[in-house]
């Protein structure tokens, strides 16, 4: 290490990040409540504020002063947007209880908030920013700007490790990463078919012609739903699935919030029977896009959902027959990378179209799948 073999310079480098940490919390009125070797423990007034922070010092870290010594070893050499100390950060806003270390004097925290911090932590690779989503849903709607539209990319939901277990069972949290712009991998121009103009010619776009940070798998206990990493997008193709859900419209406001959170739990339950799982791209108000790597999963699932729906235990006045519009189409897709605010895969190209446009001229009750034609209409 080189700790042994140049004690100098890793000296330097570790003053040198404690030194760009503390001038990055000062910035954001953070407050340092203990370290420990190269680890500090920081609290924030307010969420924006602690996320603003650590997006600060990642570019701060990446921009600073290190020795040659430093950026000659493996883990810190400069590399596809790594550059210096891999620093993880782990963050959580919530309820806690403050008390005064008898020793140092200094208000320290504990409580459930604290604990799921530092579970954020463990779940880090280097460079990496971990968050809860309901941190992140705090600050999301002024991110752009406070926060310099970093990257967002959901990590789906984790049960933690941690001692603190609720009545129900394992605590599990969805996770979200943060990568600030100017150092993020471009999913978009990554993944995807390039079409040229006036040609019949097709590129098929390379992850390797794109630099920016990516991670590997979260170190987890139990990864519990789909992530972002977890969407199709082999070969540049997709199989997308529009359902819009009408047979609640007129039940009661309460009845119908009801139901249709039964009915998501019923979705996200079929999504993760399929082999591979399909993948929830979006939700709003009982209307689903997904996504799926094969034509014929979207098409079991279709049909597995409309069975399912005798099973469901809703409520009120309806027609079980008449629940859902769902329209399937496959092709290939111009991009995909994660939506900057919910961080969950969003695709672009003529198959998102035609899915949606498909669903929405099938009758309810229907699974109904999209040809395309040489005219480039779309045969249902």
């Amino acid at each position: 290490t080189l700790w042994e073999t140049h004690p100098p310079a890793m000296k330097a480098a570790v003053d040198l990040h404690d030194k760009i940490i503390r001038r990055c919390y000062g910035e954001h009125s953070g407050y340092e409540i203990t370290t420990e070797g190269d680890a500090f423990q920081l609290a924030f007034q307010h969420p924006i504020d602690a996320l603003a922070f650590a997006l600060k010092t990642q570019v701060e870290l990446h921009k600073a002063d290190w020795s040659p010594e430093m950026l000659a070893l493996e883990d810190a050499s400069e590399k596809d947007g790594f550059r210096g100390f891999r620093v993880r950060m782990g963050l959580h806003h919530g309820r806690t209880k403050s008390r005064v270390h008898v020793v140092t004097k200094r208000t320290f925290y504990v409580g459930e908030a604290v604990d799921i911090a530092k579970a954020m932590e463990g779940m880090c690779h280097g460079g990496q920013i971990l968050t809860t989503v309901e941190t992140w849903r705090a600050v999301s709607g002024i991110s752009e700007q406070v926060l310099g539209s970093p990257q967002v990319m959901d990590c789906g939901e984790h049960e933690l490790d941690i001692r603190q277990r609720n009545e129900k069972g394992p605590l599990s949290k969805r996770v979200v990463q943060l990568v600030p712009n100017e150092l993020a991998f471009d999913y978009f121009a990554a993944r995807g078919r390039e079409e040229h103009p006036g040609s019949k010619h097709v590129r098929l776009k390379k992850e390797s012609d794109v630099v920016g940070r990516k991670f590997a798998p979260l170190k987890t206990k139990k990864q519990v739903s789909a992530s972002f990493v977890d969407a199709p997008y082999a070969n540049g193709k997709v199989t997308i699935v529009f359902i819009y859900t009408k047979g609640t419209d007129d039940l009661p406001t309460e009845i119908r919030t009801k139901n249709l959170r039964i009915l998501a739990k019923g979705v996200r339950s079929l999504l993760m029977q399929s082999n591979p799982p399909g993948y929830e791209c979006q939700e709003e108000n009982g209307s689903w896009m997904l996504a799926f790597g094969r034509i014929a999963n979207a098409v079991s699932f279709g049909l597995r959902l409309v069975e399912a729906i005798d099973r469901a235990p809703l409520k009120g006045n309806i027609d079980r027959s008449k629940m859902f519009k769902i329209g399937i189409h496959t092709g290939p897709f111009t991009s995909m990378g994660p939506h900057t605010v919910t961080g969950r895969a969003d695709y672009f190209g003529p198959v998102v179209n035609r899915a949606a446009r498909v669903a929405s001229q099938s009758e309810l009750g229907q699974v109904i799948i999209g040809m395309p034609l040489r005219s480039g209409e779309i045969a249902c």
